[in-house]
């Protein structure tokens, strides 16, 4: 007997528990992370790819509508970009 008056069974299948769930966190975390850096990834595609249509002459050629969105998409990522102090934080 343990102290507390649990079995070794029983305390070795908390182990194994706690041991399980702490693996199951960490692949959670990991799948986190890398789900945030694709969307970084994909923010920092999407802010370059705007920017170079409004500033590279691609305007003309822009319905009213693409261009409010492009507008929209630049000011968004742009502000989000200075708020956070220009880091890159994954």
């Amino acid at each position: 007997m343990i102290a507390g008056g649990e079995s070794e069974s029983e305390s070795d299948r908390r182990q194994e528990n706690r041991a399980e769930l702490e693996v199951s966190i960490n692949r959670n975390l990991a799948v986190q992370v890398y789900i945030r850096m694709v969307f970084t990834f994909m923010a920092y595609l999407a802010f370059t790819w705007s920017t170079v249509v409004l500033l590279g002459g691609y305007v003309s050629s822009l319905q009213r509508k693409d261009f409010a969105c492009l507008t929209a998409i630049t000011v968004v990522q742009a502000t989000r970009y200075v708020t956070r102090g220009m880091s890159v934080k994954f």
